[in-house]
């Protein structure tokens, strides 16, 4: 980084002259919070205002930190043209501070002689002119180019720019859920009450007062996205989305053509929507995965790990990546969120609801590479089928067993690939399986639920589904009860044993083992909410007599005989574990 042009300068000489400072495509958007606003103005009142004498903010100094700046030709000979490296967040949260401090100026004009001369001068540091412009976006001096620059426009303008990229803006911007409008709220709320007199010190604070490290690269020397990727600001480190946004759109970016914001938008924006902001970075681990000898790291191991497999990265790679980060979307939310996100296959949504309440995130990559080549058609319908049973199979194994998953990591992200060519796929994935000694035999699966707690309060969904699973197993007739009203597990012997649960034990109400059996299967039942808030306490003959013949495993309690105790427990166990060998056997 060249060190002989680095200066301090003020926010003042900053906008003084026509400038565009355009926030380059492989930036964030604007991030600053509610911590970073607060701040400034703490530090300008407290720092600046505080301190200066006879309003000579000229000679009052405040560090704002460095702006990293990369001057670029413009197509406009009066127009400079500078790409914000570095200090993005600086210089747009000022320039909006200007903004609506000219703003409540206008509103506050009748009562100050000073205020139209101010507004003036504000105007001229905001505004930019350029002759026979046809884009009202020059006119704006901070100019971002992901769905900040139309609120800033806004901020400044009110109405909306004649600009050939209106229509895109606007599809972008939500004005309930974007940072520009929130810290315009922020900002305005904070100044409205002052005078004119009190805006103006504002406003000289933030142009005089406020030092910035002004320090200008050469194109020819410096790589500016290296530099970019090595800063963090003020204390919000770039995320893995963010740097491989950055890293992918770099070969794509065309100022010409602007078709990398047409893809942005199209593609990665798209993405974004469709698995949603909190989910997306797993949702791309997850994608990068499949077909790897070990599933990505996650957060910037990720990026790290995408950066060194594309370490040529082309305009046509490039676009390919994108297009199969939008593809794969619909088959993660199936898999994600199998309820809201249906897949079409009854069977196969049946089959993604119950992986899903393993709660086996590890697997994604697998099932999305086999959901995806069913839906490319390089997969059956039945084998798609058949391999997710048999996988389903294998996870509930392991986790009742609560054998080992770390070599699920290594296990399942290149496993289709392995066997999409065999002839008899469900065979190959098998083999696979016992192979890599991941399958659980049936004696240690059944000795499991002797010995293994299945209730398990973080993961309801888990125990709800291995106990609504055996109760199917144990329907004689083939009409099943609706779950969903009987969803609530229920504990014959109570978790928390009161005084006549203590006597009617014995010697077993301080067995050692005690609170493991207690949530072993042959102690659970299921029953309707309302109906297991009432049974609590209550002696196991009462329960006997109120337990509903709503489903098998209540009927089967019904029908046990006394003391219910440890030995009454474990003989229950035994015989819903057979049950359960029946119900997660493999097609062989």
């Amino acid at each position: 980084m060249p060190t002989e042009n680095v200066i301090n300068r003020t926010f003042g000489e900053l906008f003084a002259s026509p400038v565009r400072y355009e926030i380059p495509f492989f930036q964030r958007g604007y991030a600053w919070e509610l911590r970073q606003w607060k701040k400034l103005f703490e530090d300008i009142d407290t720092e600046i205002i505080g301190t200066v004498e006879d309003n000579k903010f000229e000679d009052s100094e405040h560090f704002f930190g460095p702006i990293v700046v990369l001057e670029k030709i413009s197509q406009h000979p009066n127009l400079k043209r500078f790409l914000v490296i570095d200090g993005q967040q600086r210089i747009t949260t000022t320039y909006l501070l200007l903004a609506v401090i000219k703003n409540l100026l206008e509103d506050k004009a009748h009562l100050s002689s000073d205020a139209q001369r101010y507004i003036a001068e504000l105007d001229a540091l905001l505004t930019n002119t350029v002759s026979g412009a046809t884009d009202d976006y020059l006119k704006i001096k901070v100019f971002s180019t992901k769905g900040d620059r139309l609120p800033t426009y806004k901020s400044i303008f009110k109405g909306n720019p004649n600009s050939p990229y209106l229509n895109e803006d606007q599809l972008l911007y939500d004005p309930q859920h974007n940072k520009i409008d929130e810290f315009i709220r922020f900002a305005t709320k904070r100044l409205k009450p002052m005078d004119v007199p009190q805006l103006w010190q504002i406003y000289q604070s933030a142009v005089k007062s406020l030092k910035i490290v002004w320090i200008p690269l050469d194109e020819n020397k410096d790589n500016a996205q290296a530099i970019f990727e090595s800063l963090n600001d003020a204390g919000m480190p770039l995320s893995a989305s963010e740097l491989l946004c950055n890293f992918i759109f770099k070969p794509l970016t065309n100022d010409k053509t602007n078709e990398h914001e047409r893809l942005h938008n199209d593609k990665w924006l798209a993405a974004r929507r469709i698995v949603g902001e909190n989910e997306f970075e797993e949702y791309l681990r997850d994608l990068f995965s499949i077909g790897e000898k070990k599933r990505v790291g996650k957060e910037r191991r990720m990026y790290v790990h995408f950066k060194i497999k594309n370490k040529s990265l082309t305009p046509e790679t490039a676009k390919v990546t994108l297009s199969k980060i939008l593809d794969y979307t619909k088959v993660f939310n199936q898999i994600n969120q199998p309820l809201r996100h249906s897949h079409p296959n009854h069977k196969i949504k049946s089959l993604l609801i119950r992986i899903k309440d393993t709660n086996m995130s590890s697997i994604n990559p697998f099932l999305m590479a086999i959901l995806h080549a069913n839906e490319i058609t390089t997969l059956s319908e039945e084998d798609t089928i058949a391999l997710l049973r048999e996988t389903y199979v294998l996870l509930v194994r392991r986790k009742i067993t609560t054998l080992p998953v770390t070599k699920y990591d290594t296990f399942f992200p290149a496993l289709l690939e392995s066997i999409i060519k065999e002839p008899n796929k469900v065979r190959a994935f098998h083999t696979q399986v016992q192979t890599e000694q991941l399958w659980v035999p049936d004696q240690i699966f059944e000795d499991a639920f002797l010995s293994k707690g299945v209730y398990n309060s973080r993961e309801l969904n888990f125990s709800r589904l291995v106990l609504q699973e055996i109760d199917k197993g144990m329907e004689q007739f083939g009409e099943l009860p609706d779950y969903s009203t009987i969803h609530t597990i229920e504990h014959i012997l109570p978790q928390t044993l009161d005084t006549h649960w203590k006597g009617y034990l014995g010697y077993d109400a301080e067995h050692i083992n005690l609170p493991t059996l207690t949530n072993t299967i042959g102690n659970l039942s299921l029953n309707s909410g309302s109906a297991n808030s009432s049974f609590g306490q209550k002696p196991f003959i009462q329960k006997q007599i109120e337990y509903t013949d709503a489903c098998a495993l209540s009927r089967d309690v019904k029908k046990r005989t006394e003391p219910w105790n440890i030995s009454a427990i474990e003989n229950r166990s035994r015989d819903l574990a057979k049950i359960a060998l029946k119900v997660w056997k493999w097609n062989i």
